[in-house]
């Protein structure tokens, strides 16, 4: 596949995922708010680590480097979700 095709495909993919984000938001008094947050968290992810794959050229470095950096995504989602966790408990 052509890179600029794989690099549009990408943005829309991201662009798709603010769009859901959006029209979620108006949604949001008709779902549960753990439901709500919890799809947000995903696809916050989602994004995060599409974009530190492609944007960012992880995904053409060697597996060691691309590793350490995904796990530091883990690990900084986790303590977001935490802290959700704690602003929702108050």
């Amino acid at each position: 596949m052509n890179t600029t095709y794989l690099y549009l495909l990408v943005f829309a993919i991201l662009v798709g995922g603010t769009d859901i984000e959006f029209n979620l938001a108006t949604l949001q008094a008709t779902i549960p708010y753990s439901f709500y947050v919890s799809i947000l968290l995903g696809l916050a992810g989602m994004k995060a680590i599409l974009i530190a794959m492609f944007y960012q050229h992880l995904k053409y470095e060697p597996r060691s480097l691309s590793s350490w950096v995904i796990i530091g995504l883990v690990i900084a989602s986790l303590l977001m979700s935490l802290s959700f966790i704690q602003l929702h408990g108050h």
